[in-house]
């Protein structure tokens, strides 16, 4: 009898004391899970913010004198139209006096005694020529501003058909994470911070692209007069027409870069996960990781298109 009882005492006691290991052990494993299901989330949250910042800021719909913000009385326009007429001008204007007198001496070689007549009517289309251009060049500053706001033209039009692109829902990364399998979540929070660093690289990409083009316009507006000037001559036309492509295809830029980021939220929106159809919790897992590995994909992508942005207009502008 003693022994009996002492028996179904120590059975009691083990029998909770198991249920309790199980229950500490499920309890724990549920708690980290829980604190690495809250860390993906909040950095995928945090991505989206980035990501919508990202859109139509000012830069690209700004106009020509305010394409970058000054802290001072003094503007990179300032800048850039002041160079213009004090240095460049001066430049651009004695260059097309060279390419007049060039052009001059090449009639006087053509005239003869018998031929005075048509030497007079080359001379006077020649004087119609030179005013032609210089006017050209004495306004080539407007004349590259007026370039950069008809494609602003079409920036503001584009975005008031789409808006500006900050239009961006990942609810759905949440429901890759619902499963409390540590290895799975411990792999899609190494995503997550990776695709957080590449988040962040696209934001600056897109920032230095935007600036770069800014300062690029105005540095290329400051020195329009010479090679506007070069195009008076025949031997050095391809010099002028280049620069006309190059300064559109730089305003045309601006363009494709709008359209990069009002569409890069909705290629993210339509993404969807692999699943393997073991019905299965694996399935949810590789359904999650498959969109973040497309999503880090697709922010690479973006980084590329900005950067071959400029290429793309130059390609474009080549075939006028």
């Amino acid at each position: 009898m003693p022994a009996a009882a002492s028996f179904a005492l120590a059975a009691a006691l083990l029998v909770p004391a198991q249920a309790a290991w199980a229950d500490i052990a499920g309890d724990i494993n549920s708690w980290l899970c829980g604190i690495l299901r809250d860390v993906c989330n909040w950095v995928f949250g945090a991505q989206v913010d980035v990501l919508k910042s990202i859109g139509y800021d000012g830069i690209l719909g700004a106009d020509f004198q305010n394409m970058l913000t000054t802290a001072g009385t003094v503007s990179m326009y300032d800048i850039s139209h002041t160079v213009w007429q004090v240095a460049i001008l001066p430049i651009g204007c004695g260059v097309l006096s060279l390419v007049f007198t060039i052009k001059l001496i090449q009639i006087s070689q053509r005239m003869d005694g018998n031929q005075s007549l048509p030497g007079v009517k080359e001379v006077v289309f020649l004087l119609v020529f030179f005013a032609v251009f210089l006017f050209l060049i004495q306004n080539s500053f407007e004349l590259m501003q007026a370039i950069y706001e008809v494609v602003g033209l079409a920036i503001s039009r584009v975005v008031a058909a789409f808006g500006t692109g900050d239009a961006l829902d990942l609810t759905t990364v949440s429901v890759v994470t619902t499963d409390d399998d540590i290895p799975a979540l411990v792999a899609l929070l190494v995503v997550s911070l990776i695709s957080w660093v590449v988040v962040l690289a696209a934001y600056v990409v897109s920032l230095v692209v935007c600036w770069a083009r800014a300062l690029q316009l105005y540095i290329m507006a400051a020195f329009s007069p010479i090679p506007l000037s070069l195009m008076a001559l025949d031997e050095t036309r391809q010099i002028g027409v280049g620069y006309l492509k190059n300064f559109t295809a730089v305003c045309i830029a601006g363009l494709i870069i709008l359209v990069l980021l009002i569409s890069f939220p909705i290629i993210l929106g339509g993404l969807t996960g692999a699943s393997p159809g073991t019905s299965t919790p694996i399935d949810g897992i590789a359904n999650g990781l498959a969109y973040a590995l497309q999503y880090l994909a697709m922010c690479i992508l973006l980084i590329l298109s900005l950067v071959k942005s400029g290429s793309w207009a130059r390609d474009i502008v080549s075939g006028f």
